[in-house]
């Protein structure tokens, strides 16, 4: 014993232990460096401008019959949400499970014709990698699928345009990059159309950018350019409808400011916080109104899921859809609209 615990031995023994420490650190460098490399990615932008002329093949034409046509509204899955100390402890793989599991069977219960996911899907350094598997997720159910980005998903390794490569690459992801200058990356369209006839329009937008207004940083919102872009589509989807606008839908993660006054009578759900949105309209309500837009739909508020009216115009949360990141057991779940045989449109909330 007395020869074990000798200096030598000691000395030999803690070399041995400082040895290992600075080839795991060296290892753990090496490998952080690598995972954490930049993928920048080359997104397949549409050229556009206001002069183009709108054309069929413009927007993704899905032809839905004499049935009822349903849409089920996910939003702010942030799926391992690396912002939270919980993160720090793994919670985060453990409520990434829940969720999807949840998930699962709310889709296999409801059955939907369309699923929309309204941004913040990810949070992550690995964004790209946590996106690709999510995607993976989502095919398995065979089922047309139309993301959008939040203020969240492209914070990590991936730009907006590797992520953009990423939707685009499976078979039932309905996104795509859109055009090219614009605010936002996946402003894209999707027409529902009755004996090759347009009866919805779903406009898919990128308004979860930031900017800088007064040298103070804001939320993006719905640009001017992205606003000329709508009110372009909507003429053309006319154009070839005999003159006739079509009405319309807008999905986006973050409201536009008329949300702040939605205090109460709604329809349906709740508001359990207040709307956080750009201090800057820039007037993409207004511009609904008035080219045949009947309702908006929105997420980021996670503990919001209200239903709401304003001028005629229903201005709605999609119920956030996992346990990540904050959230409200009362407003937990999704959003589903159904559009009947006579193109009314009917909404419900489902909770987890």
């Amino acid at each position: 014993m007395k020869a074990f615990f000798s200096k030598k031995s000691v000395k030999i023994v803690i070399s041995i232990i400082l040895a290992i420490a600075l080839v795991v650190c060296v290892c753990n460098g090496y490998f952080a460096s690598v995972a954490m490399k930049y993928q920048k990615g080359t997104a397949m932008c549409d050229e556009w401008n206001e002069n183009m002329a709108y054309t069929h093949d413009y927007a993704k034409n899905i032809e839905i019959g004499d049935k009822n046509y349903k849409i089920l509204c996910l939003t702010d899955i942030h799926i391992r949400n690396f912002a939270t100390f919980g993160a720090c402890l793994g919670t985060n793989f453990i409520l990434d499970g829940m969720g999807k599991v949840q998930l699962k069977k709310l889709i296999k219960k409801e059955k939907p014709d369309l699923i929309i996911v309204g941004g913040d899907t990810v949070l992550t350094s690995w964004n790209d990698i946590c996106t690709k598997q999510f995607c993976e997720f989502m095919e398995k159910f065979d089922i047309p699928w139309a993301p959008i980005f939040g203020n969240h998903d492209y914070e990590g390794r991936a730009d907006k345009a590797k992520l953009a490569e990423i939707y685009e690459s499976y078979d039932n992801c309905l996104f795509k990059s859109g055009p090219e200058g614009m605010d936002g990356m996946g402003n894209y369209i999707i027409n529902l159309t009755r004996d090759n006839k347009p009866v919805y329009t779903l406009f898919m937008l990128d308004d979860g950018m930031f900017r800088v207004v007064d040298h103070e940083i804001t939320y993006g919102g719905v640009g001017k350019n992205q606003i000329k872009w709508y009110e372009w589509a909507v003429k053309g989807i006319a154009d070839e409808n005999g003159g006739q606008t079509v009405p319309n839908l807008a999905f986006m993660h973050v409201p536009v400011p008329e949300y702040k006054e939605q205090k109460d009578n709604f329809k349906m759900g709740l508001r359990l916080e207040e709307t956080t949105c750009a201090t800057v309209n820039d007037g993409f309500f207004d511009s609904f109104k008035s080219h045949g837009g009947t309702h908006m739909y929105a997420g980021h508020d996670h503990n919001n899921n209200f239903i709401s009216e304003k001028d005629g115009i229903e201005l709605n949360y999609m119920t956030k859809s996992s346990y990540n990141c904050y959230f409200s057991f009362k407003a937990l779940g999704a959003t589903e609209l159904t559009l009947d045989k006579d193109n009314n449109i009917n909404e419900k909330i489902i909770d987890f």
